[in-house]
Parts: structure tokens; C-alpha cells; sequence
């Protein structure tokens, strides 16, 4: 398992490029979006929610107050995923991140203003084609826990 911490300016603007293609693919026609879409990238929402299932069949993006951050998730040739994550939560609090029902990635501590950026890495071959992650804080009580929406690389 390898963590990275990055710089807050850097990893913030590693991820505005992304989100802004997201939201240039979201609203582009579809057969554009086919011609553009990377086999090997995709990404996924954080959401203020307790529970779901191990692939978070149930989470979705409402484009709410419930959203907390957002993956970048890349299947890289040497046979890794990588995994940047930027989330906005509670000030100067360390949550865990976990590959939901498989393990424990690291940990991502936010700032005074309440935001964080980290990069994991974990073994492709250790999840199939769709599954999901989770954060939380030490002994979250319900109402603290976030889920990721479902990653699909189907």
C-alpha cells in the first residue's frame, strides 16, 4: 500500500482539470462522450450517507448538500489503481479510507477550512469491476460517515 500526501495547492489543482472534464463530458452529447471516455478512468462522488452495501448500490449524486468530495480513479499498466480524492468535511478531523469490504487505504486529515487531497494506490486485481469506497472518523457515530457512489468499470 503506498500513501502519497500532497501540497493542498498542488493536489486542489490536480483535481479542478478532472472535475471540469467531468462536467464537460456530463454535458456533452453522448456519442462524444463515448469517443472520449478512457477505458481505464473513471470517477465517483463522496456523499454524506451511513449505510450501504459493499459496492453502495444505494448512493447517489443528487448533486446535494450531502456531497463531500470527489475520486479520481485511474487503472494504471502496472497492474495498480490510482485513487486521488478531494473532500470538503469537518475542520482539522483525520477520517480512514477504506476500499469498502476489502481495506483499510490511509487516512486523509483536513485542514482549519475542513479539506483535504491524497492520493492511494492498491492492487487492481484485489476488487472486481464494480465496487465502492468509504470514510469515516474513529468511532463516527451515525450521521459522520461518507460513502462513495458506486465505481463501474464495466
Amino acid at each position: 500500500m503506498r500513501h502519497r500526501k500532497q501540497s493542498r495547492a498542488t493536489s486542489i489543482l490536480g483535481l479542478v482539470p478532472i472535475g471540469l472534464a467531468a462536467v464537460t463530458l456530463a454535458n456533452s452529447s453522448a456519442p462524444a462522450q463515448t469517443a472520449l471516455k478512457n477505458p481505464n478512468e473513471t470517477s465517483a462522488y463522496l456523499i454524506h450517507q451511513d449505510f450501504s452495501d459493499c459496492t453502495n448500490q444505494n448512493v447517489r449524486n443528487g448533486d446535494s448538500p450531502l456531497q463531500r468530495g470527489y475520486i479520481s480513479l485511474v487503472r494504471t499498466p502496472d497492474g495498480n489503481t490510482t485513487v486521488k480524492v478531494g473532500i470538503t468535511a469537518q475542520a482539522l478531523t483525520t477520517y480512514h479510507f477504506f476500499l469498502k469490504c476489502v481495506r483499510l487505504l490511509g487516512d486523509l486529515s483536513t485542514d482549519d477550512e475542513g479539506t483535504a487531497t491524497a492520493i492511494f494506490v492498491f492492487p487492481t486485481n484485489s476488487v472486481g469491476s464494480v465496487y465502492a469506497f468509504d470514510m469515516y472518523r474513529d468511532g463516527a457515530p451515525l450521521g459522520n460517515k461518507i460513502q462513495s457512489t458506486q465505481v463501474n468499470f464495466q
